[in-house]
């Protein structure tokens, strides 16, 4: 009887070790959704090492910068000058213009890469805008998913520091699969404004 009960609690010994040991040495799953939550803040320039974060997507209508203002994460922001009709058209056709839409795009094809595609342990997706001007038309965020699907979100800004965040839920909803994310875009549409519309963007990442 004494021996079955020491044999009881050496077992129990063991198994508790494994537990602690398992749990000590195994991966961290949320800290290391955490470390891949940014996605972008702008901090490396091109360098003969490195692409840098300033590689997106923009078909030249939009001027990307590295600024050392009005950063929300690290030591820089990205100043992008949206373009309006008149820089690339005449004064009449700038006027009969119907839309034109300044975009910034982020893929798994852009040079700067977006290299985390799985999207659905997060709650959130955020970007932090900031606005210098008085006055800004809307921004709009577009999230594509490896099928095609698209959801598309419009935002206000106010002067100064603006928070843009998307709830995955609706993404999901959307019938946009949140598992296989091939890009997101960001984009004005300035054919109403007299002159381009500068921003500073900073820290798009997942919230969790």
């Amino acid at each position: 009887m004494k021996n079955t009960i020491i044999t009881r609690l050496f077992c129990a010994l063991i198994l508790s070790s494994l537990l602690f040991l398992t749990a000590g040495c195994g991966p961290d799953v949320k800290a290391e959704r955490k470390a891949a939550a940014l996605i972008n803040s702008f901090e490396t320039l091109p360098s003969e090492l490195s692409i840098g974060d300033f590689d997106l997507d923009t078909n030249g209508y939009v001027n990307l910068e590295q600024f050392k203002k009005y950063a929300s994460q690290g030591k820089y922001s990205c100043k992008a000058t949206f373009s309006v009709p008149v820089d690339f058209l005449t004064t009449t056709q700038a006027a009969r213009a119907k839309e034109w839409k300044s975009s910034i795009t982020m893929g798994i094809n852009t040079l700067s890469k977006l290299k985390n595609t799985t999207w659905n342990f997060y709650k959130k997706f955020a970007v932090d805008v900031y606005v210098a001007d008085q006055t800004s038309p809307d921004i709009f965020i577009k999230i594509v998913d490896m099928s095609g699907n698209e959801y598309l979100a419009q935002r206000p800004l106010k002067n100064g520091r603006n928070k843009l965040e998307i709830v995955l839920d609706d993404v999901k909803t959307a019938r946009v699969d949140t598992s296989a994310i091939t890009s997101f875009s960001i984009y004005m549409d300035t054919v109403k404004q007299p002159k381009d519309i500068v921003l500073y963007l900073d820290n798009i990442r997942l919230v969790l």
